[in-house]
């Protein structure tokens, strides 16, 4: 989190929550989890998602409530990191 938001990590995690029920069902599961540990290279906050198909993800991907969530992301956390991948 960027310096003077870390506690910011709640108001994040019940955002990216929320985006299962607010972009439509687009994503099959959804799971928010805090870190535990607190490790220097450590990130604060991880979204794990499944979706049906990568057309579902691309929906989401512009969808108007995950822009949203993306702006609070820049507002609030230092860096990112994410993966897209087939299972």
């Amino acid at each position: 989190m960027k310096e003077g938001k870390q506690g910011e990590t709640g108001r994040l995690a019940t955002a990216l929550a929320a985006l299962q029920k607010s972009t439509g069902g687009l994503m099959r599961e959804c799971e928010v989890a805090h870190d535990v540990i607190h490790a220097k290279n450590s990130y604060d906050v991880v979204l794990n998602s499944v979706f049906a198909s990568t057309d579902d993800l691309e929906t989401y991907r512009v969808h108007p409530e995950h822009v949203k969530v993306l702006d609070l992301i820049k507002e609030v956390c230092e860096s990112t990191v994410k993966v897209d991948y087939g299972i």
